[in-house]
């Protein structure tokens, strides 16, 4: 019986590591870019409660002011989708999943990006387009409010996996462990 016992949580075992593990260890990531963002749009809501700015607004009152839109599904009657295409030169065609999180008003340089490559090899070029992102961000910046300019100086870009984060916003920490905790 205690033979049969250790067998049993041996193959347990082996299962559960043979589980947990592909590609020699490595796990495949795999979450829909629309969690990760509801996540951060949570922590934006949070960080405004928290700054004593919701005056008693429900959560998507707290959120009128800012636009997210889907990268993929992008159609020409969004202006904002193709203006960033445009000023960044991102090759659509290598996102499996996107989303970019904007404010509406021009006096506010927060700017969330959660893109998931279609392919690892295409990480890269998703990078270097938001790299122009942060450089426009940069030149509009650092002549019109200085306070923003400082959120843009402090600006994050991050790869991991298939998963590309692009964070401009006043709470980068909080956003980042976000990201780091679902792209597990």
């Amino acid at each position: 019986m205690k033979k049969m016992l250790g067998l049993v949580i041996g193959a347990l075992v082996i299962y559960a590591i043979a589980g947990c593990s592909n590609n020699g260890g490595t796990a495949t990531i795999d979450v829909a870019v629309k969690d990760i963002m509801d996540d951060i749009k949570g922590q934006i809501i949070q960080d405004i409660k928290d700054a004593g700015f919701d005056e008693g607004q429900s959560d998507e009152e707290i959120l009128q002011g800012y636009e997210e839109i889907n990268l993929v599904d992008t159609g020409t009657d969004d202006q904002y989708g193709q203006m960033f295409f445009e000023r960044t030169g991102l090759d659509k065609e290598l996102l499996a999943e996107g989303v970019m999180y904007i404010p509406m008003f021009i006096t506010n340089a927060d700017e969330i990006f959660v893109l998931k490559a279609k392919e690892e090899k295409d990480v890269e070029a998703l990078k270097a387009s938001l790299q122009k992102e942060l450089d426009a961000q940069i030149q509009t910046w650092e002549r019109y409010l200085p306070d923003q300019y400082e959120k843009v100086k402090n600006n994050m870009l991050k790869t991991k996996g298939n998963y590309v984060l692009y964070v401009t916003y006043g709470n980068v920490d909080a956003v980042e462990k976000i990201f780091d905790e679902k792209v597990e």
